[in-house]
C-alpha cells in the first residue's frame, strides 16, 4: 500500500511539475519495442522536425541553410545532415543571440552553464520541453537497472545549485525526502564515515556518482572494513569510468552492478549501459554522429568526434553539437534486445582529485563549477604541484579583473584551507596532451 501512495504521488507530482511526462515515459517504453529501422526511422522523422523548425525561426540556421542551400523537408537524412557544419563552444558563445529561435519568450527560457569539465566554460538556455524529456529519460533509463523513479537514491555529488540553498550540514546528509547525499566537494574520513552510516540504516537500492567519488568512497569502504553496503544498481556518471574503478566499486559494495552513464551539461541522457554493460543511446531524442575534423561521418565502429543534436531543445536547437568527447558507435545487435545503437568505446572527459593539507579530498568538477557565467575565460587548467600550492591556469582575452581572482581564490581556500597558496596565470594557449583530452584538474600529490 505505501509503495502505491509513493508511486501515485511521484507521477502526480512530476506531472504537474513536468507536464506531459507520463506520455513521454509511455512512449519511451514503446519506443524500446520497436525494430532497429524502426527505431531509426523514428529518430529521423525527430530530427526532420528539429531541422525544419531551426530553418524557420533560428537566425543562424536560417541564414545557413539559404547560404548551402540546405531544405530539411527534402534533406536525405542522415546522409546530408553533414553538409551542415559542425557546432562549436566557440560559435555558442559568439553567436548566442542568433541561435535562440524567433518564437520563444525570452523569459520563459532556462538559463544553464557548464564550467568546463573539458577546461571551456559555456552559458546556453534550454526550454521546458527539453527539462520535461530530460526528467522522463533519467526515469526511464533506470528502469532499466530495475530502480523505480520513486526509489531512494543515494548520491555522491557537487553542484552546489543542484543542492540547492541547504546548509552544509544538509548538504552532507539530505537533498529531498527520497535522496540523501555526500557532497563531494568535501570528502574526508568524518564525513565519508558519516555517511556510510546513514546508508547502512537508509537501505537505498541506488547509488550514483562521480566515477573517481565513487572510487574514493570504495576505497574508504575497503580499507575500513565495511562490508554491509550493497545496491541493487550503482550509477557512474560526469567522467569516464574506468575497468579499474568499475572493478574496485563493485567489491566494495557487494558485487554491487556498476553501469556507466553518458551526458552532459549541456545535452544530457545521451546514453547509458544495459544489463549486459553496453552503453547503449538512451532513447531518439539524442542524435548521436561520429565524425572526422571536417565534420564528416566516419566509418561504422571507427574512432572520432562525437557531434550530438538534441531532438527535444527548439528553443536553442544544439545540431551537431562538438562536446570535445570522442569515440566510436556500433548498430549491432544487444543480447538485452533494445535497438538502438551502442557506444563501443568512449573516450571523454577525466579530472583528478584535489586533496587538502587537512585531508579532505575535493573532486575536481568543483573547479568546472567556479567558472560558471564567467564567459572571458575560454580554458582553464587547474594544477596542484604540491600540497600547499595550487596554479590556475586559464586562457582569456584579457586578464582577469582582480575582484574576480579574489572571490574565485576565497572559494578554492575555503575549500582546500588558508593555508594553501593559490596563483592564476594567463596562458595563451593550454596544450592538449597526447591522449587528445583536456585534462582540467591535475594533482601531483598521491
Amino acid at each position: 500500500m505505501f509503495e502505491i501512495i509513493q508511486h501515485m504521488h511521484w507521477y502526480i507530482a512530476k506531472e504537474w511539475e513536468y507536464p506531459g511526462i507520463n506520455k513521454l515515459l509511455t512512449d519511451l517504453q514503446q519506443e524500446s519495442r520497436l525494430s532497429q529501422k524502426q527505431w531509426l526511422d523514428f529518430q529521423m522523422n525527430r530530427l526532420r522536425q528539429l531541422l525544419i523548425a531551426a530553418g524557420e525561426n533560428v537566425p543562424y540556421y536560417r541564414k545557413m541553410f539559404h547560404d548551402i542551400n540546405f531544405i530539411p523537408q527534402n534533406a536525405n537524412l542522415p546522409e546530408e545532415l553533414s553538409r551542415i557544419p559542425l557546432l562549436t563552444k566557440k560559435i555558442i558563445k559568439e553567436r548566442q543571440n542568433d541561435l535562440v529561435s524567433d518564437n520563444v519568450i525570452h523569459k520563459k527560457l532556462i538559463k544553464n552553464a557548464t564550467g568546463g569539465s573539458t577546461g571551456n566554460p559555456l552559458t546556453f538556455y534550454q526550454d521546458q520541453f527539453y527539462q520535461t524529456v530530460s526528467t522522463a529519460l533519467d526515469a526511464f533509463v533506470r528502469s532499466w537497472w530495475g530502480i523505480k523513479p520513486y526509489d531512494k537514491t543515494a548520491l555522491i555529488w557537487g553542484a552546489d545549485r543542484d543542492f540547492g540553498e541547504l546548509s552544509l550540514k544538509e548538504r552532507i546528509y539530505t537533498l529531498r525526502s527520497r535522496t540523501k547525499g555526500l557532497n563531494a566537494f568535501r570528502m574526508n574520513d568524518e564525513n565519508l564515515l558519516k555517511f556510510c552510516m546513514v546508508l547502512r540504516k537508509w537501505k537505498a537500492p541506488y547509488l550514483m556518482g562521480y566515477s573517481s567519488a565513487l572510487e574514493e568512497m570504495a576505497k574508504y569502504v575497503i580499507d575500513k572494513g565495511i562490508d554491509d553496503l550493497k545496491f541493487k544498481a550503482i550509477r557512474s556518471t560526469a567522467e569516464m569510468l574506468w575497468p579499474k574503478q568499475r572493478e574496485i566499486i563493485t567489491k566494495a559494495f557487494n558485487n554491487s552492478p556498476v553501469y556507466n552513464f553518458y551526458g552532459s551539461r549541456e545535452i544530457n541522457n545521451i546514453a547509458a549501459e544495459c544489463e549486459y554493460h553496453h552503453l547503449h543511446l538512451a532513447s531518439t531524442w539524442r542524435y548521436l554522429e561520429v565524425v572526422d575534423s571536417d565534420g564528416c561521418p566516419v566509418l561504422d565502429g571507427k574512432v572520432g568526434e562525437f557531434a550530438v543534436t538534441d531532438l527535444s531543445n527548439f528553443s536553442m536547437p544544439f545540431i551537431r553539437y562538438i562536446n570535445e568527447d570522442a569515440g566510436r558507435i556500433v548498430k549491432n545487435t544487444c543480447k538485452c534486445g533494445r535497438p538502438s545503437p551502442t557506444i563501443k568505446e568512449l573516450l571523454g572527459r577525466s579530472s583528478d582529485l584535489i586533496r587538502s593539507p587537512d585531508g579532505d579530498i575535493i573532486h575536481g568538477e568543483f573547479f568546472t563549477h567556479l567558472f560558471y557565467g564567467i564567459s572571458r575565460v575560454k580554458r582553464f587548467q587547474v594544477h596542484q604541484d604540491q600540497i600547499d600550492n595550487i596554479v590556475v591556469k586559464y586562457v582569456a582575452s584579457d586578464n582577469l579583473p582582480m575582484e574576480i581572482k579574489q572571490e574565485l581564490c576565497e572559494k578554492i581556500k575555503k575549500q582546500v584551507g588558508d593555508s594553501v597558496k593559490v596563483k592564476f596565470v594567463r596562458c595563451d594557449n593550454i596544450n592538449i596532451p597526447p591522449s587528445g583530452k583536456h585534462r582540467f584538474t591535475i594533482s601531483d600529490i598521491r
